[in-house]
């Protein structure tokens, strides 16, 4: 409790002397800032459509509704107020439309940096799913690559945003029966208006840093070792899937095809400073299911994963980082199809490798955030039928808390 109470306390001291890059020059300690806040958005209906079923058994086309929804927004201004790096969450849908957008992870291009009292201007792009159920049908799950743009107004710590989204690809196959297929077009445009707070954390070893009080300190706790230690990591993560099944294919075409999930992430490792290295043991744990008419298929997998990375280079405090890593997996596949239930799993060693990167603007501080990217091939589950359900995923986290306890005094 001592420990949460320090950290809150920390964070809410700093927030108050947050400032926008431009107001100091580009130093490293402006280089990047973290946001928290929240947006609104409405997917509009024009454009949309679909079929269903009539009175007289024959297709009629019909229109999908505006689809509203609420999101929480964990992100960060980098680049000295030119670039906005951000995931969306969304916590509540506001219709039933059929129709929702999931998890959108963003960038955004500012050519005029942020500064207080102006509008900005932005153009973006993100990594965004969209899903579509209809009836006793499939969620379909189709990830999507919209172009985004914008205005960005800062007052103090504040950002009020006014966004809008375009997806040039839109229309794909859905089963309205396992049987009988029909052409779907979701919405391609969105508008978006939200609120971010921006908290400041490394302002204030600005003074030390240019004076050089910092070196120093670095230079002596090195030579005593009191730089290496123990870190601790928690953080919002989602994994991607990078094939389709070919049993699913086989058994229920109409089902689609695993997409991703949200989990939450943890870390416990060491750290050597001299080398510049960071050895971890991350654990992730994450459920994705699958159900349409007579099919229904959860696919789940546990990983605890061992991992190596080197820091190779830091510019301005952006450290990144890569290295080999061997995950103990385990995964199961549960069925259910006409009533007749299966279950398969494997469980095994599989390497693979761990990218990312810090943001420390100096190597003193007692909590950094860090964002991994992490691939395994070859996370197969064989199936009775000879054929196999693939649970490669790609795996994205996008900020983890880590955290020195060795430091904090």
């Amino acid at each position: 409790m001592k420990l949460l109470q320090i950290i809150l306390l920390s964070l809410f001291v700093t927030s108050i002397q947050a400032q926008t890059y431009i107001d100091g020059g580009k130093t490293r300690h402006r280089f990047a800032q973290m946001t928290i806040g929240f947006d609104s958005k409405v997917n509009l209906g024009e454009g949309s459509s679909s079929f269903r079923l009539n009175t007289s058994n024959e297709l009629e086309k019909f229109r999908i509704e505006d689809q509203y929804s609420s999101r929480l927004i964990i992100g960060g201004t980098h680049f000295w107020g030119h670039a906005d790096f951000y995931i969306a969450i969304p916590i509540v849908n506001w219709n039933n439309s059929g129709f929702d957008a999931g998890v959108e992870t963003g960038f955004r291009y500012l050519p005029w940096q942020i500064k207080h009292n102006t509008i900005r201007p932005f153009i973006g792009t993100a990594f965004l799913s969209h899903n579509y159920k209809q009836g006793n049908g499939a969620t379909l799950t189709r990830f999507k690559y919209p172009l985004t743009a914008g205005l960005i107004f800062n007052k103090g710590n504040h950002l009020i945003e006014l966004g809008a989204g375009y997806n040039f690809q839109s229309g794909d196959k859905y089963f309205i029966s396992p049987s009988q297929s029909i052409n779907i077009n979701t919405s391609p445009l969105w508008l978006s208006i939200g609120y971010k707070w921006m908290i400041e954390t490394t302002l204030s070893a600005e003074k030390d840093w240019k004076s050089g009080r910092t070196q120093a300190v670095t230079d002596t706790l090195a030579k005593r070792k009191k730089l290496n230690g123990l870190t601790l990591g928690v953080g919002p993560s989602s994994a991607f899937y990078t094939k389709e099944s070919n049993h699913n294919e086989s058994v229920a075409p109409y089902a689609d095809h695993h997409k991703a999930t949200v989990f939450i992430e943890f870390g416990l490792g060491y750290y050597w400073h001299k080398p510049d290295l960071q050895i971890q043991m991350a654990y992730r744990q994450n459920n994705s299911e699958i159900k349409a008419y007579d099919f229904k298929q959860s696919a789940n997998r546990k990983a605890l994963t061992l991992e190596a990375y080197k820091y190779f280079g830091d510019y301005h405090g952006f450290a990144p980082f890569i290295g080999p890593a061997l995950s103990y997996e385990y995964l199961e596949v549960q069925q259910n199809q006409t009533g007749i239930r299966t279950t398969n799993d494997y469980s095994g060693i599989k390497p693979g490798i761990t990218v990312g990167w810090d943001i420390r603007p100096n190597r003193l501080q007692m909590f950094y955030l860090r964002t991994h990217l992490r691939y395994f091939p070859n996370l197969n589950v064989n199936m009775p039928n000879g054929k196999s359900i693939s649970m490669d995923q790609l795996e994205f986290n996008f900020i983890d808390f880590v955290i020195f306890p060795g430091r904090i005094f």
